[in-house]
């Protein structure tokens, strides 16, 4: 291989690891969310910052995406946050619905347990979430 093309191919995976850093696209925007307490917010999803406001009450938290796939036909990003592993699960073809998940593995994004559910649109259910894409 000629030495442009190393040089090329380096700077190129230079910047895919750098860009695989920050939250795709995808994931970036206010959702609603619901947790298992039935109690209902917003997740804000910047490239490199969620904020979560539960109650009047904002937490941020810096993360990183480390992960995007599809499996079975459904969507996820992992991303960590706090040392801890979760993914953010888009369950159908409708981008405004998805799931907020702790995963047991970075095995497996897919598995582990949800913590919200989420919605671009309008307020979701969590309740609805795991009855329809969980089965639990």
């Amino acid at each position: 291989m000629g030495k442009k093309i190393k040089i090329i191919l380096s700077i190129c995976l230079l910047l895919a690891v750098l860009v695989g850093c920050a939250g795709s696209k995808k994931i970036q925007g206010t959702w609603w969310i619901q947790d298992i307490n039935n109690k209902t917010g917003q997740l804000k999803l910047s490239k490199n910052k969620l904020t979560i406001n539960v109650d009047n009450i904002d937490k941020s938290y810096a993360f990183k995406q480390n992960a995007v796939g599809i499996k079975n036909g459904v969507t996820y990003y992992g991303i960590t946050l706090d040392h801890q592993s979760f993914s953010i699960i888009f369950p159908e073809k409708n981008k405004n619905k998805a799931i907020f998940m702790q995963v047991d593995s970075t095995d497996n994004y897919l598995k582990g347990k949800m913590i919200f559910a989420m919605n671009k649109t309008k307020k979701p259910s969590y309740r609805n979430y795991v009855v329809r894409y969980l089965n639990q």
